[in-house]
């Protein structure tokens, strides 16, 4: 364990806020009493303030020099948000894709990873109320009774850390409230038999504590026509809040979460995705049945297994406030535990997961307020994880790959950030932080192949060398010793052996300074200047392979410009940003050999990639009652440099991607992927959005909402090849509301993805296939829904 000591211009770019047409309202004034007295200030028309807390501290939105978008909890249920996957829909510059299993893959601005197991990290952070979740598996069952969710753009080096390099996301759960008795429950039903149900109550216990306690049920049948793509959820949290004296806060929280159902589910993508044919329906599997396995010389056989999830997930943290003349101490423990038990297919081969995930972290921090020139944030983070790993088994048909294996990830870092306020309006920022990580990996990979070495013809036709062996079945369990086996059929069935325990397991530790530079300009109390650099670093690790096996951090430097302004009395707000983002030694997942010839899945350091682009952001309070909002990105995305090593897995026909090879294919393809654009990463992103509220007086109102999303054609895996590219859309969600006297009663009726777009999600071909298939995102889905509070 080391100990670190830590010491506390710009260029080029402009910022957008995305914020929620429910944070945009304003209230009717109430007649004058032309008797009274002193009569109330009329109330505050124009667009409502937001206080996030993206940088370690409250302050308005407007105010926060950084590039960060906001959405309310009434606008993710409104958009039927219930998992990470739907986020993309209301922030434009995030796309989040479910692969297979639990697993949440995050891209900001083109910046993320496949990351579909614990050897590797996701490349955007994900907190849960200053919580950091280590494992993408763990993102779900926290989207309900939320204040906002807050997206941060661009890496966060200094008070985020590692795993951050494209930026953060923030969940921010509704804290007790003293001295308050009240409740919400909500219900909706949909098509596919969809039930949503989440309420929550807040209970005062006396004058210095308060009790909240939440739930949400979803469940929806699949949207694939073999039942996948299926929901069947159920989550609950406790919150207490005591402020034992006037200067003490202390909130502790704890929540649990069952994800159930058959989970993702894909298609053939040659079948074409408007049907939502999946892999276990009939068409599907006879799909698979006339297609060439190119690693034993047959036709795949068609899948049919019994796929469940039986995910839980729970945690417990606390976050201590104690302020005192100086400012803020603010202390965050926390313990997480995630037990994963799936089996799926999503991936277009059979995947059997369990794990159980322990991580622990605390982080202490002190801030000074924002009334004084010289301001400080300064603090220390400790992460210790456990990741426990009894079955992980990947099943190709002809090649079964087995992984046991236990990982344990510690890191620790200081942090500081000063700003000097040389004028009330105009401030300078440093910051900087030191981390150290030390990681461990101890397990086993045991690989099967069976291998037909008799002559095999691809084209024009297909000619099996090996013949179609009647009830063949799928490789269940490991050979027996020896490790080459001759088969009668003119296969041969070897089986290959990776052990990193004991004196072989592997052990590495990283460390990075990362840094900021800022300056902000209040031109007017309602204009807003900024400019920023800032560095950001992913954290290396392992993956199983007969040679090293060790993967390097990765890196970003961004550059930010932007300007956040109100005009007209506050009725226009325009956020604008630009930036410029230098990527190196990108982290990749990918399938792989190693030298030994054994089929793997590293995480390589492929090269460097330049995001650079610009957003902008507008809302119009057109009239008292009529909002307009508009968002819009443009992104113009390059891998500079991006060259990995691809297994000859077809006999030599083609290696799978659209990118040229270097030399001669081998063993493995060189494969230089250089010059093209990165997956998830559209050029442009535009999200439009209207609401007009109709006062109908003492009855209360009627809300019209109407939102639209549009993105230009987007890359969804890294083969880049064309059928995995998904064409531009539009889609569109319509919602209308009756909302009762003081807004005790809600009846609304909606619909998402109204013109039911069907759209690719992720994509990936299967091992040893000549052929893709498809994750995708829900159709069109409509209902009616019913609040009540109290």
């Amino acid at each position: 364990m080391r100990h670190s000591i830590f010491l506390n211009t710009g260029a080029a770019i402009l910022a957008l806020v995305t914020v929620s047409p429910a944070f945009a309202q304003t209230a009717a004034p109430a007649p004058a009493d032309p008797t009274a007295a002193n009569p109330p200030a009329p109330p505050q028309v124009g667009i409502a303030d937001i206080v996030v807390t993206a940088q370690r501290r409250s302050e308005n939105l407007q105010k926060a020099a950084l590039a960060i978008s906001a959405v309310s909890g009434n606008t993710l249920i409104s958009a039927g948000v219930t998992r990470p996957d739907q986020l993309t829909s209301v922030i434009p510059s995030l796309q989040v894709a479910t692969p297979a299993g639990p697993y949440s893959i995050f891209y900001l601005r083109g910046v993320g990873n496949f990351n579909g197991n614990a050897l590797s990290d996701a490349a955007v952070s994900f907190n849960v109320d200053g919580v950091y979740l280590g494992r993408p598996s763990s993102t779900t069952g926290f989207f309900y009774d939320l204040e906002r969710v807050e997206v941060l753009k661009g890496p966060q080096g200094t008070l985020y850390g590692r795993n951050a390099t494209g930026g953060a996301i923030n969940v921010i759960t509704h804290k007790p409230d003293l001295g308050v008795y009240a409740g919400d429950l909500t219900a909706e039903y949909g098509n596919y038999n969809a039930v949503r149900v989440d309420g929550a109550i807040n209970v005062p216990i006396g004058d210095n504590a308060a009790l909240r306690a939440s739930g949400i049920y979803v469940r929806h049948d699949g949207y694939m026509n073999d039942g996948t793509d299926d929901q069947n959820d159920y989550g609950g949290r406790l919150s207490l809040r005591v402020d034992p004296v006037s200067n003490l806060k202390i909130v502790v929280t704890g929540d649990y979460f069952h994800q159930g159902g058959k989970g993702a589910g894909a298609t053939p993508l040659a079948l074409g995705i408007d049907n939502r044919i999946g892999i276990e329906s009939a068409q599907g599997q006879a799909y698979y049945e006339s297609q060439p396995n190119t690693l034993d010389g047959r036709t795949f056989r068609p899948l049919d297994f019994a796929l469940y999830q039986r995910n839980h997930y729970w945690g417990i943290s606390s976050t201590i406030d104690w302020t005192v003349s100086i400012g803020t101490f603010t202390f965050v423990p926390s313990h997480r535990e995630g037990n994963l038990n799936f089996q799926t297919d999503a991936s277009g081969f059979y995947i059997h997961q369990q794990e159980k995930d322990i991580q622990s972290s605390f982080e202490a921090r002190f801030a000074t307020d924002n009334t004084k020139p010289l301001r400080l944030i300064a603090g220390m983070f400790f992460y210790d994880e456990n990741v426990d790993e009894p079955v992980l088994e990947y099943i190709h048909q002809s090649n079964d790959n087995y992984q046991t294996f236990t990982t344990n990830d510690k890191s620790m870092a200081a942090f500081g950030r000063l700003t000097y306020a040389i004028t009330p309006a105009i401030r300078f920022t440093a910051g900087a932080r030191y981390t150290t990580e030390d990681k461990h990996l101890n397990g086993t990979l045991i690989s099967d192949s069976v291998v037909c070495v008799l002559p095999t013809s691809y084209y024009p036709t297909y000619v099996p060398g090996c013949p179609t062996a009647a009830g063949q079945p799928y490789i269940a369990t490991p050979p027996a010793p020896p490790n080459f086996i001759p088969g009668a059929d003119g296969t041969i069935t070897t089986q290959s052996r990776i052990n990193s325990t004991g004196a072989n397991a592997k052990y590495a530790s990283f460390e990075k300074f990362t840094y900021r530079l800022a300056a902000d300009w209040d031109v007017t109390p309602q204009n807003l200047l900024y400019a920023s650099y800032e560095t950001g670093f992913k954290s290396g690790g392992f993956f199983f392979s007969t040679d090293a096996g060790v993967y390097q951090p990765e890196q970003i430097n961004a550059s930010t410009i932007g300007s956040k302004n109100r005009f007209f009395d506050r009725r226009l707000q325009l956020n604008v940003e630009a930036f410029y983002w230098r990527y190196s030694n990108q982290q990749i997942s990918h399938l792989g050999t190693d030298s030994a010839g054994i089929a793997i899945f590293p995480t390589e350091n492929v090269g460097r990639a330049t995001m650079k682009g610009a957003e902008a952001d507008l809302q119009l309070l057109a009239t008292t009652t009529t909002l307009l909002t508009a968002d819009v990105q443009f992104l113009d995305a390059k891998y500079n440099s991006f060259v990995y090593n691809q297994p000859n897995f077809n006999g030599g026909v083609s290696n799978g991607t659209a990118c040229p090879t270097i030399g001669t294919p081998g063993a493995v393809y060189v494969v230089d992927c250089s010059g093209n654009r990165p997956p998830n990463a559209p050029r442009w992103t535009i999200n439009l959005g209207a609401q007009q509220t109709i006062p109908l007086g003492d009855a209360g109102k009627i809300v019209l909402n109407a939102r639209s999303h549009y993105q230009t054609e987007s890359l969804t895996g890294l083969e880049f090849t064309s059928v995995e590219m998904q064409p531009s859309y539009w889609t569109a969600d319509f919602q209308a509301s009756f909302v009762a006297h003081n807004d005790r009663f809600t009846v609304s009726g909606f619909i998402n993805n109204a013109f039911n777009k069907t759209i690719l999600g992720e994509s990936f071909p299967p091992p040893f296939s000549l052929f893709t298939v498809g994750t995708l995102r829900p159709p069109r889905t409509f209902g009616v829904r019913a609040g009540v509070k109290f």
